[in-house]
């Protein structure tokens, strides 16, 4: 999913969402506000203004990934500096998925255009304008 047509105030608060839905969620963290305000260590005040508006610090942020043990995601939220970039991952891509063309056969194929089938059925050879007939010099 894209998120560039997003406002940044739009994409924190899907995040906040994304994490409440996650704390609350018994495959999740399972836990109260009270529980994850103090498990990670940040005041109930700042978490509850999170969920609500998305609003946090960096620092609180990575305090409530770590209590939620979701600490793993922050490694591949920004490629190193030598990986590619998302251009030249797209361009991989693609070049992925081209088809192959099948290889030429070794003999030569007629076209329609070349050919035109008279009333009798046999095929007739049409005029090449640039050929020997041609008067264009």
């Amino acid at each position: 999913m894209s998120l560039y047509h997003l406002t940044n105030t739009e994409i924190a608060e899907r995040l906040a969402q994304a994490i409440r839905a996650w704390r609350v969620s018994p495959q999740g963290a399972a836990l109260s506000q009270v529980e994850l305000a103090h498990k990670s260590g940040i005041g109930l005040t700042p978490l509850k203004r999170f969920e609500k508006t998305g609003a946090i610090t960096l620092r609180n942020l990575v305090a409530l990934l770590r209590a939620l043990n979701l600490l793993d995601g922050l490694e591949t939220l920004v490629p190193p500096p030598d990986a590619p970039g998302p251009l030249a991952l797209l361009a991989a891509e693609r070049k992925r998925t081209q088809r192959k063309r099948a290889p030429r056969t070794s003999t030569p194929r007629t076209s329609r255009a070349s050919t035109s089938t008279a009333s009798t059925g046999t095929p007739r050879a049409s005029k090449d304008p640039t050929g020997p007939d041609s008067h264009h010099g």
